[in-house]
C-alpha cells in the first residue's frame, strides 16, 4: 500500500515553522508546560537539528503541495542500551485519519532498520487516549505506569510508558 504521508527531515529552513508549533498551547493539550519563550525554543530546535542524536521531522501529506500535517521527533533515550524515544503531534484537522500511525511506522522502520535500535519507547499522559491508541496500534507494549508523574491541569496524573523491542518489530509486518 502506498504511504499517504512522508517524514520530511527538518532543516534550518523549518525552524520558524517548528517554533510556532512547539509553542502552540492548543496543539499540546496534554502537556502542562509549553514554553512561550520563542527564542529559547528556537535555540533548542537549532541545536537538535544540528545534532546526531535527535531526529526532527515534519509530517507531510504525499501530495504535490507536501502539506504539513504534524511533527514527529525521535531521539536517543539511552544510547548505551540502543534505545530511542519517539513523540509526535498531528494538527487537529488531520487527526483520527491514521496519519500518526503511518508516520510512526516510518520512524520505527528508520530506528530498527537504519539506526540499529534495540528498543523504541514512548510516553504519554494517562488521559491522552488518542496517543496511547496510536502506540498500541503500532504493537508497542505498555510496560509501566509512572504514578503521578506529570503535573497536568492542577493535579498529578499518571504517565504511561510504552516500548517496542527490535525482536518484536521483526516479527511484525510494518
Amino acid at each position: 500500500m502506498k504511504e499517504r504521508i512522508i517524514l520530511s527531515p527538518a532543516t534550518l529552513d523549518d525552524v520558524e515553522f517548528i517554533v510556532d508549533k512547539k509553542t502552540s498551547t492548543s496543539l499540546w493539550f496534554f502537556e502542562d508546560f509549553i514554553s512561550s519563550d520563542k527564542e529559547a525554543v528556537r535555540k533548542n530546535i537549532v541545536e537538535k537539528i544540528k545534532s546526531d542524536w535527535y531526529k526532527q521531522y515534519i509530517i507531510k501529506l504525499d501530495n504535490p503541495e507536501r502539506t504539513p500535517i504534524g511533527e514527529l521527533h525521535i531521539h536517543w533515550y539511552v544510547k548505551e542500551r540502543g534505545s530511542w524515544e519517539m513523540g509526535y503531534c498531528i494538527f487537529p484537522e488531520y487527526r483520527e485519519q491514521g496519519y500518526c500511525v503511518e508516520a510512526s511506522k516510518i520512524a520505527l522502520r528508520y530506528a530498527f532498520e537504519d539506526w540499529n535500535a534495540h528498543k523504541v519507547v514512548a510516553m504519554c499522559n494517562e488521559f491522552n487516549i488518542a496517543s496511547y491508541k496510536v502506540l498500541e496500534r503500532l504493537g508497542m507494549v505498555r510496560e509501566g505506569i509512572f504514578r503521578e508523574e506529570l503535573p497536568w491541569q492542577g493535579k498529578w496524573v499518571d504517565q504511561f510508558f510504552y516500548g517496542l523491542l527490535e525482536s518484536d518489530y521483526r516479527k511484525m509486518n510494518i
